[in-house]
């Protein structure tokens, strides 16, 4: 139950390295990417649940959504 703690951690620090950054959350890779300049990407393995990244997101004050394409399966956050 420990490791719950510390994964949420991880996003956390991850996000606050760069705030400004729209991220991804891959629920089938179990991951959450930043997206970076230049369609690139720098990503981070996690083991949470889907919907525990996404209420985590939210509480870092970003907004997440299903894109228009509905070919993409992630979920794309914005901070607001």
């Amino acid at each position: 139950m420990s490791e719950k703690p510390n994964e949420v951690e991880r996003l956390n620090k991850f996000v606050e390295a760069a705030p400004q950054y729209s991220y991804n959350i891959d629920q089938y890779q179990g991951q959450i990417c930043r997206q970076l300049p230049g369609g690139q990407e720098e990503c981070l393995k996690l083991s949470l649940e889907y919907t525990e990244m996404f209420s985590q997101m939210q509480k870092l004050g970003f907004f997440c959504a299903l894109p228009m394409d509905p070919k993409k399966t992630h979920m794309e956050c914005t901070r607001v």
